[in-house]
């Protein structure tokens, strides 16, 4: 129990934090208590389940919607295929979307199954010339606002963990990167913040084109991920005119993206559904009912999060431990309004809760449109 009581601070960007958050046992959901036997708890027990709750709530998901479950699909299919021999390159997966809709963590989870699946399939160990290496079948990075090629290569050896990974030139570092991406038989590269490259100055280009030598280099899928990389100029390598027409990445690089979630179609109400009740299957509140989030909160959490999947979920978290904290044990609007969340959120809230009161928008199976409403 002391166990679950922590959080996980691991870090993905080492081989030791991928390792423990792809292969530590999910999170146990806490066992639902009435609020007679809340007050019946001893003191210190009670201060231990509420903290246990408040960790259960702030890691609720994935939740596999239907836009997730699509990505999954693309980069199964673009992974699965990428068989080719090592003297040819490997396609590409990019994952471009607006702030706040999970890309991190869809990426993180697609990355987490494949390490899994990889490790079942052939094993932890790599028999090489004798000995055996560790199989590490996927590697994780966090660009940085400063990353040149050399610190980009010097990433990838921090993370296989390599001594003197910070020493050497940048080729140096790239060659030994690439002996452990052969040696550990990684075969999936996830880049993350791809959009802090600028390739309007010489540091974003050298990086961006360091991509294109690692992907003729090293057996692998790269899949970066990313905001706004086609208006960046990543796909096109900064050319522009019939200059673009040149760009070798925007031949290489299968762009997916994740949408809003959105109620102004039927499908987009159905799918907003199914992310609800996935959620309020998950919350642990003694007076929680069928119905709490799924029906009569789904408008309000709408106009809320304006159906950025980030905000959601901060509300949500945010309302469990002042429902915790408070003893109400419930969530409801008027709980909600007292947590503020972030600032895109907020702003958004006041359009559309006079959409929704207007009746030109509703979560709803069937929308209430003024007659002669588009």
């Amino acid at each position: 129990m002391l166990a679950e009581l922590d959080e996980r601070d691991w870090n993905p960007s080492t081989k030791t934090g991928w390792f423990a958050m792809a292969e530590t046992p999910a999170r146990r959901r806490p066992r639902s208590h009435t609020a007679e036997e809340l007050a019946a708890m001893a003191p210190r027990d009670r201060l231990a389940y509420d903290h246990a709750r408040a960790l259960w709530h702030a890691n609720i998901g994935p939740i596999r919607t239907p836009g997730v479950d699509a990505l999954f699909e693309a980069l199964e299919e673009i992974v699965g295929a990428n068989r080719q021999d090592g003297d040819k390159v490997k396609p590409t997966a990019v994952l471009d979307a607006l702030p706040g809709l999970g890309k991190t963590t869809a990426a993180l989870a697609f990355g987490q199954a494949f390490h899994r699946a990889q490790i079942e399939c052939y094993g932890s160990h790599v028999a090489v010339f004798g000995g055996a290496w560790q199989r590490i079948p996927v590697v994780y990075l966090g660009l940085t606002s400063n990353t040149t090629m050399r610190s980009l290569n010097a990433m990838l050896c921090r993370f296989y963990g390599l001594p003197g990974a910070d020493r050497g030139t940048a080729d140096w570092l790239a060659q030994r990167a690439a002996e452990c991406v052969a040696n550990c038989k990684t075969r999936l590269v996830i880049v993350d913040d791809v959009h802090f490259l600028d390739v309007n100055r010489r540091d974003g280009r050298e990086v961006a084109n360091h991509f294109k030598w690692l992907a003729n280099t090293f057996p692998v899928t790269f899949l970066f991920v990313g905001v706004g990389l086609r208006t960046r100029g990543l796909l096109d390598e900064g050319l522009s005119g019939a200059d673009a027409a040149f760009s070798q990445t925007a031949r290489r690089w299968s762009v997916w993206s994740l949408d809003p979630f959105e109620i102004a179609t039927k499908a987009g109400r159905a799918t907003w559904r199914q992310l609800l009740l996935g959620i309020e299957r998950e919350l642990v509140l003694a007076r929680a009912y069928r119905g709490m989030v799924g029906r009569d909160l789904s408008d309000y959490l709408f106009a809320r999060s304006s159906g950025h999947f980030a905000s959601l979920m901060s509300l949500i978290s945010r309302g469990c431990y002042r429902a915790v904290k408070t003893g109400t044990e419930a969530l409801t609007a008027e709980l909600l309004d007292t947590v503020r969340i972030d600032q895109a959120a907020e702003a958004a809230r006041e359009h559309l809760v006079a959409a929704l009161a207007a009746g030109l928008l509703t979560s709803g199976a069937d929308p209430l449109r003024r007659k002669g409403a588009a």
